[in-house]
């Protein structure tokens, strides 16, 4: 599988500025979908759980609790099953796993020290990433995984906790956020905390993003250009 092309149809443009940015990482960071759904697709043939329906359910959810709603059959005592499925991604497969185009670079753009990594995914996966296919990216100081929450996206507990860590550091109080996401879930997740959010399609259409609350919407990363990664200001070509 290939990571989705730059975009070459850069309509429109905004300029944004904001105190701190909270990213998801699968999907909107690096190309994952592939693997994912080839995963999943061999346990729905195994247990005959309608692919499609889970499909449309599960991405940007926690495994665990893709596991609860669609296979209670079975064991996942001390998260044993997530595990297993989540770590097969990097270990197995991660040969397969690309990274959205221009992520390095705006990532390596941003002061780390103000923006985060809010993912439904574990922590050894998040970070696989970071030693891997984004090691040249400066690693965020802030991770907020799947084992920091207690009710995974929709529900904004996630990035408000990310805001609430990011706030401290730099001591602010009420700060302006920028969620960038690829999921439905995610979306309404980033407007929930009070964040504006920039959807990625990289899996799902535009306008299903559109839809969900996002704010812009961008092919991949190439269509955003830091301006300041300081103060942070950033650029917007959005579809």
């Amino acid at each position: 599988p290939t990571s989705p092309s730059p975009s070459t149809n850069m309509s429109k443009k905004v300029t944004l500025n904001t105190d701190i940015v909270l990213f998801d990482l699968d999907g909107t960071l690096v190309y994952t979908t592939d693997v994912v759904e080839a995963l999943w697709s061999e346990i729905c043939d195994q247990y005959g759980v309608d692919k499609t329906n889970f499909f449309e359910h599960s991405h940007g959810s926690r495994t665990s609790e893709s596991f609860a709603k669609f296979f209670p059959m079975i064991d996942n005592t001390d998260n044993k099953a997530v595990l297993k499925l989540e770590n097969a991604i990097p270990d197995l497969h991660g040969d397969k796993v690309r990274v959205i185009a221009g992520a390095i670079e705006l990532l390596n753009g941003l002061n780390r020290e103000k923006w985060c990594i809010v993912t439904s995914g574990n922590n050894y996966i998040a970070h696989s990433w970071f030693n891997s296919i984004l090691k040249t990216v400066q690693k965020p100081t802030t991770f907020i995984t799947a084992e920091l929450v207690s009710k995974g996206k929709p529900d904004p507990e996630g990035y408000l906790k990310g805001t609430e860590i990011l706030s401290k550091k730099l001591g602010l109080s009420s700060p302006k956020s920028i969620v960038f996401e690829d999921a439905p879930v995610g979306v309404k997740a980033g407007v929930a905390a009070g964040a504006t959010v920039i959807g990625v399609s990289s899996g799902f259409d535009a306008q299903l993003l559109y839809d969900s609350g996002a704010s812009y919407v961008v092919k991949d990363l190439t269509q955003v250009k830091v301006i300041d990664g300081d103060k942070i200001t950033l650029e917007v070509a959005y579809d």
